[in-house]
């Protein structure tokens, strides 16, 4: 059976007609679903202006708003709802003295397209302040990370500072015990056949590019800037015993440095040697 050619090209155009009515049903209904969301929005708006402009004028109320203007309250609802094409002119004008607005303010102020434009100015304001708070939030972050990471450097730093510094002393921190029991042992042994316990000592310092300043009972000119005198009346250059030496760091660039006649760089003071006229007593010169 051969169908007739004008019946099918028929159906193909009813079935293109019905397809572009859906489409555009769905269409119109997506278009008024949103059309509410943007009333509620311009209304909520219209409403803090109305609201803000009655505060500044000292009306309470909008039942005194409605008082002062004569409005009745279906026209302020109206007015509400920005229906200000549905009151008169000479009902407008009303409305805009109770608000010490002009009729062209009024307008102005409840217009559609102002407020839109200011929806528009405060989202772009919230989109902005939203987007510097995630800048703020990520250098916030970033500081946090830096910090915990300075905090690890650190701790490893000390960690690495205490274990150079014990296998450096190792052979003093080690034979130290077993040398003082000798010594309450044997209260007469010999001080010398100690002195070489020290030897880590001596070099730990050294590595430090620390270094001492004179020697035990050497006589030399008093310095201020090296010494530290035990008596006020000490002058400068005058001739002294040094009782205990002091430290300088020559590694350093601080500002607490001084300057020796010998010297030719600049050091740092850690702690100046303590000098005295006189010796220890018992001791000859």
């Amino acid at each position: 059976m051969i169908e007739d050619p004008n019946f099918f090209l028929f159906g193909c155009l009813l079935w293109l007609g019905v397809t572009l009515r859906v489409l555009f049903l769905l269409s119109s209904n997506a278009q008024n679903s949103a059309a509410p969301q943007h009333n509620e929005v311009w209304r909520e708006i219209l409403l803090n202006r109305l609201r803000k402009r009655r505060h500044q004028l000292g009306i309470p109320t909008w039942k005194a708003l409605q008082k002062k203007s004569g409005l009745t309250s279906y026209e302020l609802q109206q007015m509400c709802r920005g229906e200000i094409g549905q009151l008169k002119i000479s009902r407008l004008r009303k409305l805009a003295t109770a608000l010490d607005w002009t009729l062209e303010e009024l307008i102005h102020n409840i217009d559609q397209k102002s407020i839109s434009l200011t929806a528009k100015s405060r989202i772009s304001n919230l989109v902005k302040a939203t987007a510097e708070a995630s800048k703020l939030k990520q250098l916030q972050q970033q500081c946090l990370r830096l910090r915990n990471e300075l905090q690890q450097q650190s701790r490893q730093l000390s960690a690495d500072f205490q274990k150079s510094t014990f296998e450096q002393l190792q052979t003093l921190l080690t034979n130290y015990p077993s040398a003082n029991q000798m010594a309450q042992a044997k209260p007469d042994l010999p001080a010398k056949n100690l002195t070489s316990l020290f030897t880590p000592l001596d070099n730990l310092l050294q590595s430090w590019g620390y270094e001492t300043i004179g020697k035990p009972w050497e006589k030399v000119p008093y310095n201020p800037q090296l010494h530290q005198p035990d008596a006020d009346d000490i002058k400068e250059g005058e001739l002294v015993y040094i009782r205990f030496v002091g430290y300088r760091d020559r590694n350093s660039n601080d500002s607490n440095t001084a300057k020796t006649v010998n010297d030719t760089q600049q050091t740092q003071i850690l702690c100046p040697a303590k000098v005295s006229r006189t010796l220890p007593r018992g001791v000859k010169n």
